[in-house]
């Protein structure tokens, strides 16, 4: 399929607030979603397809990024096009290669932003032992679970009540404020 590499023609990035920039002519695209907060990039989703607008407006993981983004993360979409003679089965291939090397969080379905807090708030804990502050840790990691097991039952009541996703956004925002 790439036997050269000038076969890939084209990188290019957008933000999450500005996806009616995505391509929307048909090509072969591979295409990552980077969160940045605080100076640490990860990429959290590849993906292919042959229309990155249109595959942008009902993606599955389309909410958890918004809410990513809500919070603070800069979300990023960067997409390699692909030479337009690839079939869809070279293209998943692509991706496959990308996905064991980068092991993107988002693209494992057990994980969720729900799933990226939790890690995030582990890290926090370790960082209190580390500075002798033990006392904190069981406290936290017990109410912070709570919290978040709470918070996706409640988003299965809201999306089952047929809420739509920038309702959810908006209360999900609201349910992750910190506590008082």
């Amino acid at each position: 399929m790439l036997n050269i590499v000038s076969e890939v023609f084209c990188v290019e990035k957008v933000t999450l607030e500005n996806i009616d920039l995505l391509p929307e002519e048909r090509k072969p695209i591979v295409y990552f979603v980077m969160s940045t907060q605080g100076g640490h990039q990860n990429i959290i989703y590849i993906g292919f397809t042959y229309c990155l607008r249109q595959k942008w407006m009902t993606h599955p993981q389309r909410i958890e990024f918004e809410f990513l983004n809500r919070i603070g993360y800069q979300i990023d979409i960067f997409c390699i096009v692909l030479p337009e003679k690839t079939n869809n089965e070279q293209g998943q291939a692509v991706q496959a290669v990308y996905r064991r090397i980068l092991e993107p969080k988002l693209n494992k379905e057990r994980n969720t932003f729900v799933v990226i807090q939790a890690e995030q708030i582990k890290r926090q804990i370790e960082m209190l032992e580390q500075n002798g502050c033990e006392y904190y840790k069981d406290p936290v990691k017990k109410l912070r679970q709570d919290r978040y097991e709470e918070l996706k039952k409640q988003i299965q009541i809201w999306e089952e009540n047929g809420e739509d996703k920038s309702t959810i956004i908006d209360k999900i925002w609201t349910a992750c404020q910190p506590l008082p």
